[in-house]
Parts: structure tokens; sequence; C-alpha cells
């Protein structure tokens, strides 16, 4: 009689990992995040910085659209003499080019742009997404009372290479005598005016929004004068402080408050730096419309030839 013998199934032993090994396994996983996180965070900021700079082309070009339909470029500031402060900007004359033509309309330039709910329309306390730098965050009003409460925004004009004033009797600084820019108050230069070239001419660069700004502060009201320009006395993100009429109270990270306010209320006296958040420099249009990165180490005496349309000097290399 045949006895038919178990069949015996052999079963594999299943291991799990041991403590060890999975900490070996985490701690090798952490240094592959801590290795590749900067080149993501890198990669990251540079597309941030291409938006930024496209974005920064259009405003370029929307200048030289300007240009052509008016023979001239947009003032740097205009009206409500004395108040210059309270005048309308750049900003506000290149809505139509810039695909805001409805924002333009609701405009009323025989009026102060601040002072009143409503004045200025969304011009004063609209936020555009093609005037803030996507490396720049912050996106908010200034603090204070709605009739003085404006949208800052990241795009500032040239006003010379020492103070607003640049190309008017008062422009010293420090006993540096300046000189105009693309932009000066209350009048209208025209392209031709760059006689030092429209390649080694300043149009636009950018500022910082503070995190926290009091009231009438003078860093990125873009569609007020007194806040939509920079000048090239300091070079970009210059360690000095910047000499404003009213001070920024913090810029953010370790920038702190980077400003030094006036004992007067001359808006013309501001004596801004061009900030970004970029590593190492700022983007910067010039009068031909094409966009450079201006590192923050460059030549100040270059960088201030820059900021001047008619001083006659030969640039360096920047």
């Amino acid at each position: 009689m045949n006895v038919t013998k178990p069949i015996c199934i052999s079963r594999s032993k299943r291991r799990g990992f041991t403590l060890v090994e999975l900490l070996v396994v985490i701690a090798i996983i952490g240094v592959l995040i801590a290795l590749l996180l900067p080149a993501v965070q890198q990669a990251r900021e540079a597309a941030r910085r291409m938006q930024c700079t496209n974005q920064m082309r259009q405003i370029a070009l929307a200048m030289h659209n300007f240009h052509d339909t008016y023979r001239e470029l947009p003032p740097g500031s205009q009206g409500n003499n004395p108040w210059g402060r309270d005048s309308y900007s750049y900003y506000c004359f290149i809505l139509p080019f810039i695909e805001e033509s409805a924002m333009y309309d609701q405009i009323d330039f025989t009026n102060k742009i601040n002072g009143a709910v409503g004045r200025g329309g969304q011009a004063r306390i609209g936020l555009l997404d093609t005037m803030l730098c996507p490396s720049d965050d912050t996106n908010i009003q200034e603090e204070g009372v709605l009739e003085w409460q404006n949208a800052l925004h990241n795009y500032v004009v040239c006003y010379g290479d020492s103070n607003y004033n640049s190309g008017t009797p008062w422009n010293v600084v420090d006993g540096y005598a300046g000189h105009a820019g693309m932009f000066v108050p209350e009048k209208r230069a025209k392209l031709r005016d760059a006689t030092d070239g429209l390649s080694n001419t300043l149009l636009v660069s950018e500022i910082i929004t503070p995190t926290q700004q009091d009231i009438w502060a003078a860093m990125g009201r873009t569609q007020v004068a007194m806040g939509a320009g920079f000048t090239t006395y300091l070079t970009p993100n210059a360690d000095a402080n910047d000499r404003s009429n009213r001070c920024h109270t913090n810029l953010g990270g370790a920038l702190g408050a980077k400003c030094t306010a006036h004992a007067d209320w001359d808006w013309g006296a501001n004596v801004i730096a061009p900030r970004s958040w970029h590593t190492g420099g700022v983007n910067a249009a010039l009068a031909d419309g094409s966009v450079r990165f201006i590192p923050d180490t460059i030549n100040v005496t270059t960088w201030r030839n820059l900021g001047a349309r008619s001083d006659g000097q030969v640039l360096g290399e920047f």
C-alpha cells in the first residue's frame, strides 16, 4: 500500500528593516534633500528673475510706445504744485500702453492723487501683477487712513544720479552736483535728450516694497511721483541708507529700515537706491528698451554715469 507523503511547503522568512537601517535611510534622504533644496530654490529664483525681466521689458516697451504716440516720454511727475509729493507719476500715464485703459479713464489729472477716497481711482490702490516682481512677495498697501493709502509696486524710473531734483538747482547731495535722468519732476524728456546714448542711459529699475510702511513714505508708491523713482547716487542694494522725506520702517529680512529721514518735506531731496531680492543685483531697463542685470558691485562712477542722460562721460564696463 502506497502512502502519500505530505508535501512540505517551504516558507521564506520575511525580515524587516532594523532600526539602524531605517536611520541610515532617513539620514541619506536628509542629505539628498539638503543637497537638492538649494538647487531647487535657485531654479525657482531664476524663473522669478526671468519673469521680472520680462515685465520690465514690457514697461520699457510701453515707454517707447508712449514716446511714439506723443513724441516724448511720460513726466517724472505732473501737476499739483507745490505738493509735488502728490503728483501723478509716469505709471499713471502709461496705463493705456499696458492694457489698463479702464484704470486710466478713472483718473482726473486736475486733482492730486491723494487726499480723498476714490481720488486717483484704481491707479492709486490697485495692485497690478505686471508691476509686481515675483521675487518680492510683500504685495501690500500702505498703512494709514484710506484717503492716503497707496498700493506698493516694484518698478520705478530713474530720476538722475543724485536725488529726485537731479538736473535742477537743488540737485546737490554731499557736495555732488547731479545730472538729470530720463525722468525729472514736472517735465517730459525726449529720447533724443539721451545724448550719452540710449544704451548708456537708465530708464527703469526695481525697488523693494517694505513690509511695514507709514503713509507718504517714499518707496514703491509707483503711482505717486514721490515714491516712483530711484537715483544712482547709491549703488544697487547699497549698504548705506536711503534718504527720504519719510522713511520705510522695515524692508524685511536683515535689511531693517535702511532709511534716514530728512528734516524737511521736500520729496525732491529723496536719494533712493534700486533694491531687489535677487541675489547680487537688480534688473534695469535701459533707454533703448533692453534689460540688463546690474550687479551690486558695479563701479559707483559707472553707475552714476548710467543714471545721467547727458553728462558726456564715457562709461566703463558694466
